[in-house]
């Protein structure tokens, strides 16, 4: 079956990087699985490889991959042998391509002035090593108004409240913390905060002890009085308008989809590796149709994949001149969310066919199968949206109602 390929020369390198760096990387995986240990080691791998600055431009220091389609498609190919630390990177890589894509806007725009203020931001990323990661989640959430909240205190600002699932936070040196503020006139405000993980009051605990995805280091973190300064907040669009979030959000349903085809993908492949070396030479009928079977849902996914990128790519070269309306943003949110749930869905049916084929043996803990199968069910409740919301809000869209996310 053919593999997607990248389309940009910038793409490519990245698309081989990921791939040398995922066969290291596997090596270790089952050690970091068994004992819940977080890789630290692979994030050294990937910060001298550049992965972390990929998408930032050249002139700046990056490698200048700015295609979504492309850097999707070298996630999927790292998430073959490591998809934990893949998740990790892939929400550090989503908030610096959402900086360069408004650095693009800007520069398009004749904006200078936003034009430096992003370009300092990128070379700052690049020059101090920044690693992000997303503290966005939250128990009980509420997708449009976050629980953790920024108020007033002089002219500084104090944050207080608790975040979970913050994924690469052994290894950050930024959280991204989204808030509830209010403005001037007390009108509350979803917004976001750059916090440096080693600011008085930030506590990431050593907690993460889950069924799948144990070396992707997805500690909670809570925030006590931390204090930040006037200009820190950032972002600010009304508490519980769906369009505001899905500006911030739009891509983050593919980069989780990402980690689950490179899941499939090398279940699949261990398959028919396993199959090829049957000492007779003989497949079963059954078998044969556990493998066809896999074989029409691996090209679906990537077809389905691939389309969203593109979409999403097109999208945002058509947003350099010209702003999308409210129906425009919540139309492309809702293909990403449909490409997620179908991703999702088809990646643990292969690996269940995979585990099927592999006669028992990838039931024992250690195997790369008991792996992917507790690994691959991570995606279903990842936001945005978890697959719960997705059909709630695949089903407004589809019947003309306003979206709401709750």
């Amino acid at each position: 079956m053919l593999e997607l390929q990248p389309r940009t020369s910038a793409g490519a390198r990245l698309v081989a990087t990921a791939e040398a760096l995922a066969e290291h990387m596997a090596a270790s995986v089952a050690e970091h699985d068994a004992s819940g240990t977080y890789p630290h080691p692979n994030v050294a791998l990937l910060r001298q490889a550049g992965y972390f600055v990929a998408p930032v431009p050249e002139r700046l220091g990056g490698q200048g991959v700015d295609s979504m389609f492309d850097t999707l498609v070298a996630s999927s190919r790292l998430a073959r042998g490591d998809p934990s630390i893949t998740l990790g990177l892939n929400m550090h890589l989503l908030v610096v391509m959402s900086m360069v894509h408004r650095w693009q806007v800007a520069e398009h725009r004749g904006d200078a002035r936003r034009v430096a203020a992003f370009a300092r931001s990128l070379e700052r990323i690049v020059d101090d090593g920044v690693i992000i990661a997303a503290a966005v989640s939250e128990p009980k959430q509420h997708l449009t108004q976050p629980a953790t909240r920024a108020t007033r205190d002089g002219p500084d600002w104090l944050l207080n409240g608790r975040k979970v699932f913050c994924t690469m936070s052994p290894a950050a040196t930024i959280l991204l913390v989204s808030i509830t503020y209010e403005d001037r006139d007390g009108n509350p405000l979803y917004g976001y905060v750059e916090v440096p993980t080693d600011a008085p009051g930030v506590t990431i605990h050593d907690d993460w002890d889950a069924l799948g995805m144990r070396a992707s280091g997805s500690n909670s973190v809570t925030f006590t009085d931390v204090r930040m300064p006037e200009g820190a907040v950032r972002g600010g669009f009304p508490v519980g308008e769906a369009t505001g979030y899905i500006k911030r959000n739009l891509a983050n349903g593919l980069f989780h989809a990402s980690a689950a085809l490179g899941i499939a993908e090398s279940a699949h492949a261990g398959a028919i590796k396993r199959l090829a070396g049957h000492a007779d030479g003989h497949v079963r009928p059954s078998e044969q149709m556990l493998v066809a079977e896999s074989a029409v849902d691996l090209a679906a996914m990537r077809a389905t994949f691939g389309r969203a990128a593109e979409l999403v790519d097109e999208f945002h070269a058509a947003e350099l001149a010209v702003d999308a309306t409210p129906a425009e943003w919540t139309t492309m949110f809702a293909e990403v969310q449909a490409a997620k749930i179908f991703v999702n869905a088809a990646a643990a049916r292969i690996v269940d066919r995979a585990l099927t084929l592999s006669g028992g043996a990838g039931y024992m803990g250690s195997h790369p199968l008991s792996r992917a199968y507790r690994d691959v069910r991570a995606g279903a409740f990842m936001q945005p949206l978890g697959t719960v919301r997705a059909y709630d809000y695949l089903a407004q869209s589809e019947l003309g109602v306003e979206p709401q996310l709750t």
